[in-house]
């Protein structure tokens, strides 16, 4: 209808959407209004955490700061690293930089024990990567040649920009680039890491160290603060690959590699030098002409830290108690919808029908917002540095994720803040999450029609709760553990099934010469596929108020299909899409349109498509 060419891409965005973006835009211009005032010392005397929010967005508004204070910070952070002097050093430097939030050498962090989701245990993950995945570093093509090239030269300006002479700068740069390299060859890709089972290996802290034993794991732990047993390593090959790493590389070189690390980690909180440096090169992968104003990098940084102090005033003037209860009533409906389409689910015998519908009774639904609000009284927060504001903050989550192994598992945890635009499905506590802030027009509004509603919120909650019986959510339980509960026919069946979906999503066009990747992306385009089926199943009861409502111009079934569809009214820049296609497991979004719709039978009654058209195929890959 002429939204494509009305809407195009703003400066600072390398996508703009009908949906996700315009909300975001708002609880941007909402959360800014919040910050303002807390900054100010006007927010309501009995918000707990006012303070600390206007501290860290005020201190983030000051540029000037960020050029002095924030450099020192960096400064002293780089010295620690200079320091190391062995390999004890050199673990107990890893811990601090992980604590502080920077991404280096792997991954460590809490997380529920797939096979017994009772105990939280702790993971060691790959990581310490600074483009977005191992192919940018392995891949042979000219693309990803040009990426090297692009993020060496990156790589070189920010060292420079840190202190070194040009020429040190480029060895330094080739140094970062090789290290990582290394790792990148030693890691799991990403469609691999889809299997759970791959990906789960409970070896415990002996197994870890038996994988590295030229990494000190007692001098990193007790850097972090936390002395952890039990731990799944997830991908055993990636830390040997580290023990190679660490036999090979020179002391000098992988503190080198540490600096760069920390130095690319801080970029955005540094000076403007600094900041457009790092937006180079995020222009160049994602094709953003511009870089975000000030106050809504600031609002977005806040929101990270101190999502649910500031998320207490957001969902006030937000959902209210009457949107919950909608929003509520719809997950119910869709639910019953699943339900009832189990019971006619031709592939699945009656025992896993029976486990099916076990599962789907027990599904933990949050909307809205935490029913206890998460506690900041540890973190430290004051308008000297940023940067230091930002490490105090990465802190106070890696001891609050940390904290979490070897208690009960907290069922009120969210991992969306409430003034999210977005969703969730996890699989771990088989619950889905709905933040305030995507209950919002043109998702949902308790004034709008349930066409709209449906079309909208509902999709959503549809393919979130169909996440829960995808090609990964289907291998865990109802309590969320990782176990073989199906029948072998019937997995054979959804086996069957789930490759028709991945080939139909492979033959479509991402961009220019890249393909959409049917496995890749084939969780969610089951979840699109199902999630479409659901919401129009829900609204199936209803026929008899929407009949009055329908207009001259549309139907009421065709009203549902065009909200669904105008939820993925988008505008992306090439690059973007290049870089999705190469790392999101999402599709396209107008294949997250087309895919889904093509698929089902509604749709094709709706609009009368011709059998065997492009839009109504002979053979349709529905899995539920």
């Amino acid at each position: 209808g002429g939204w494509m060419k009305a809407n195009p891409i703003p400066p600072d965005k390398s996508r703009w959407t009908r949906s996700f973006d315009t909300i975001n835009e708002k609880n941007q211009q909402i959360l800014r209004g919040i910050l303002e005032k807390d900054a100010a010392g006007e927010a309501d005397p009995a918000d707990p955490y006012a303070q600390k929010a206007g501290d860290f967005y005020a201190t983030c508004m000051d540029e000037q700061k960020a050029e002095t204070a924030s450099l020192q910070t960096l400064k002293q952070r780089l010295a620690a690293i200079d320091s190391v002097k062995d390999q004890k050093q050199l673990a107990k430097v890893v811990g601090d930089l992980h604590q502080a939030g920077t991404r280096s050498l792997f991954a460590f962090r809490s997380t529920q024990d797939a096979k017994d989701a009772t105990q939280v245990i702790g993971l060691a993950d790959q990581g310490g990567l600074g483009m977005p995945d191992r192919e940018y570093y392995l891949k042979d093509d000219a693309k990803m040649a040009e990426a090297r090239q692009r993020y060496r030269q990156f790589a070189t300006n920010l060292i420079a920009l840190a202190g070194a002479a040009e020429a040190e700068a480029q060895k330094q740069a080739d140094v970062v680039l090789r290290i990582e390299t290394a790792l990148a060859r030693a890691s799991m890709d990403r469609v691999e890491r889809r299997d759970p089972y791959k990906v789960y290996h409970r070896l415990d802290r002996k197994g870890l160290q038996e994988k590295t034993p030229r990494f000190d794991w007692p001098a990193y732990f007790s850097e972090r603060g936390h002395d952890v047993q039990a731990i799944n390593v997830a991908v055993p090959e990636f830390f040997t690959g580290v023990e190679a790493l660490l036999a090979q590389e020179k002391l000098g070189d992988l503190k080198t590699y540490l600096r760069f690390r920390e130095v690319h980690a801080d970029a955005d909180a540094l000076g403007k030098a600094f900041v457009e440096e790092n937006f180079r090169f995020n222009q160049y992968l994602s094709g953003q002409r511009e870089i975000a104003p000030r106050w809504k990098r600031c609002v977005e940084m806040t929101d990270a830290a101190l999502g649910e102090a500031i998320g207490r005033t957001f969902v006030q003037t937000t959902i209210g108690d009457q949107g919950k209860r909608i929003a509520k009533e719809m997950i119910q409906s869709i639910e019953k919808a699943f339900d009832d389409n189990l019971a006619r689910v031709s592939w699945m015998d009656d025992a896993t029908r029976k486990v099916s519908t076990g599962k789907l009774h027990k599904v933990d639904n949050k909307v809205g917002y935490p029913d206890q609000w998460r506690s900041y009284d540890s973190m430290k927060i004051d308008r000297t540095s940023l940067l230091r504001n930002l490490k105090e903050a990465a802190r106070y989550e890696s001891n609050r994720d940390l904290d979490k192994i070897g208690k009960p598992v907290d069922r009120n945890d969210w991992n969306m803040t409430p003034a999210t635009v977005n969703a969730y499905y996890n699989a771990s506590k088989n619950e889905m999450v709905f933040p305030a802030g995507i209950l919002q027009a043109p998702f949902f509004s308790p004034d709008a029609p349930d066409t709209a509603n449906h079309g909208g919120a509902g999709l959503v909650m549809g393919h979130e709760l169909t996440h829960g019986f995808d090609d990964r959510g289907r291998q865990y339980d109802g309590d969320g553990n990782l176990r073989e509960w199906w029948t072998p026919a019937v997995a054979d069946a959804y086996k069957e099934r789930a490759a028709c979906v991945a080939n139909q999503y492979d033959q479509y066009v991402a961009t220019e010469d890249v393909h959409v990747n049917g496995k890749l992306t084939l969780g969610e385009n089951i979840a699109d596929i199902g999630g479409l089926k659901l919401a129009r199943a829900a609204l199936r009861g209803k026929d008899v108020a929407l009949a009055q409502r329908g207009s001259a111009k549309f139907t009421p079934d065709q009203q549902f299909f065009l909200a669904f569809a105008q939820v993925w009214c988008q505008n992306t820049t090439p690059q973007a899409l290049r870089l999705r296609a190469n790392t999101d497991p999402h599709s396209p979004g107008r294949w997250r349109v087309n895919g889904p719709a093509s698929d089902n039978d509604d749709f094709a009654r709706a609009f009368q498509c011709k059998a065997g058209s492009r839009m109504n195929p002979e053979k349709k890959c529905v899995v539920w």
